[in-house]
C-alpha cells in the first residue's frame, strides 16, 4: 500500500461540506472516494486535514488516501482531474 497527500481545491457552492453525508448528499469526500474507487477499481476512503460546511470553498486542503498501486504521483493527480467534477481540482499530488 502506498500513502498519498493530495492538494484540493474546489467550488463549495453545490456541496454539502466535505464529509459524506448519511442521507446522500453531494459531498466533496463522496466525489472524490467515488473516483478513486474507479480508478483504483475497489473502495478507497480519502482522510482530510479538516472539513468544510455547506457551500465553503476551499484553496489548498490536504487530503490522505491509501491505495496499492505503482502509479507515480502525477499519474494519479491527471486520472484524477481527467474523472473529477469541473468543481473539484487536485493541485498536488505526492508520494
Amino acid at each position: 500500500m502506498r500513502n498519498f497527500k493530495l492538494t484540493l481545491e474546489y467550488d463549495g457552492s453545490g456541496f454539502c461540506g466535505w464529509q459524506t453525508q448519511a442521507q446522500g448528499e453531494r459531498t466533496v469526500q463522496g466525489e472524490l472516494e467515488a473516483v478513486l474507487s474507479k480508478i483504483f477499481k475497489r473502495p478507497v476512503h480519502a482522510i482530510a486535514s479538516g472539513r468544510t460546511d455547506s457551500g465553503v470553498h476551499a484553496r489548498g486542503q490536504a487530503v490522505s488516501f491509501k491505495a496499492d498501486t505503482r502509479m507515480k504521483s502525477f499519474e494519479v493527480q491527471k486520472a484524477l482531474n481527467s474523472l473529477l467534477p469541473a468543481d473539484i481540482a487536485v493541485l498536488k499530488s505526492r508520494k
